[in-house]
């Protein structure tokens, strides 16, 4: 009856807590247990868990971002359709410690620059307007033609080059 009571109250859980920010690791053992946990496996098969969006197959990206790099939109898949924002232009700058972000809307253009850490596949954002300071990126895609990059359980597309807007002057 305990069991029974605690596999409902898992599924139950998860709908009531918010996405948490955790990395959760399964490792597969040579005999075949599995076992979720917070840190990397010590052996065995490992499959990083993103708990937004389920296990994904690891992404070799040996490289840090770099350049300038349009956004063309959203979508909830890797590869699927991507919802196009006709009406703002978003340009993405990357340096290894820094990303700098030019928005134009209609007549308005703003520019805002943020301190990142970044690693091969992955870079996180630290600015208090992101709520606990800090938001993680994953690079699910970086080819000479296309970077996706995910957070917030949806994925932003770009491409290489400026998206032909006015850059704004930062007011630090």
């Amino acid at each position: 009856m305990t069991i029974m009571i605690r596999l409902y109250l898992l599924p139950a859980a998860m709908l009531v807590v918010p996405y948490a920010s955790a990395e959760v690791y399964k490792c597969t053992a040579a005999n075949g247990d599995v076992v979720f946990q917070g840190e990397p496996c010590r052996s065995g098969n490992e499959v990083k868990v993103d708990i937004r969006f389920g296990e994904q197959q690891v992404v070799d990206i040996n490289q840090l971002i770099s350049g300038s790099w349009c956004e063309i939109g959203t979508s909830v898949a890797v590869d699927g359709t991507v919802t196009l924002d006709n009406a703002m232009r978003k340009t993405w700058i990357f340096s290894e410690r820094q990303m700098v972000q030019h928005i134009s809307q209609g007549q308005r253009q703003d520019t805002f620059r943020y301190t990142i850490r970044q690693t091969p596949g992955s870079f996180v954002i630290d600015h208090p307007a992101f709520g606990s300071g800090q938001v993680s990126w994953q690079v699910r895609k970086l080819t000479d033609e296309q970077l996706v990059i995910s957070a917030y359980g949806g994925f932003t597309h770009l491409s290489p080059g400026n998206c032909e807007v006015k850059v704004a002057r930062a007011q630090n």
